[in-house]
């Protein structure tokens, strides 16, 4: 089983936080290699960084991660956990190098973009998270967290109106999805913002 981090929305946009999330799926990364032995025990590698990240060992767990993708270069995966990782140890410029060369390698996954634009925003980045932002909620309109996302990057440039149309979006999202916490969140958010 592949283990994998997510960088769950509601965390905020002025600081990553990372929720490990085991990934049920057995899921191969996009590229195949013609040496399963290799995807193995890059696996094996990515598992023991998610180990190792969720106990705080951050220094080993990023030498995990970066051994995984030694091993097998195009495993979006553990560039996408190493980019957690960085951004858990608060350096967001080595997150958002891992998380773009996650996106290079696959550009299907909507977590990347999200932990891209929330790396870019806690740098101040804001234009920049917006646009990544935005072509994450193009790619994928019915993902919460990019609207919630987005919708940060709208207040941290002072653009309410159209913060306000994200959270709504982003509640409506959630409410589909059972998310309750995230909806009453929200909820409280817009009650702060609205007059």
């Amino acid at each position: 089983m592949i283990r994998h981090f997510l960088a769950f929305g509601l965390a905020g946009f002025v600081i990553v936080t990372a929720m490990p999330s085991v990934s049920r799926a057995t899921e191969a990364p996009v590229s195949q290699s013609n040496f399963p032995a290799d995807l193995k025990q890059a696996e094996a590698y990515n598992n023991q960084g998610y180990d190792l990240a969720s106990q705080g060992k951050f220094i080993e767990a990023v030498a995990a991660f970066e051994q995984a993708i030694a091993l097998y270069p195009s495993y979006d995966t553990a560039y996408n956990n190493l980019g957690i990782t960085y951004a858990q140890m608060g350096n967001f410029s080595a997150a958002i190098s891992a998380f773009e060369q996650a996106i290079t390698l696959n550009s299907s996954n909507v977590e990347y973009y999200n932990n891209l634009g929330s790396a870019l925003g806690s740098l101040g980045r804001i234009a920049e998270a917006t646009n990544v932002l935005t072509e994450a909620i193009a790619r994928y309109p019915n993902e919460p967290d990019s609207h919630f996302n987005l919708a940060i990057a709208f207040l941290n440039q002072n653009q309410f109106s159209e913060a306000i149309a994200s959270l709504k979006t982003a509640r409506d999202l959630y409410k589909i999805r059972n998310n309750f916490r995230a909806v009453q969140q929200i909820n409280q958010i817009l009650q702060d913002l609205e007059p």
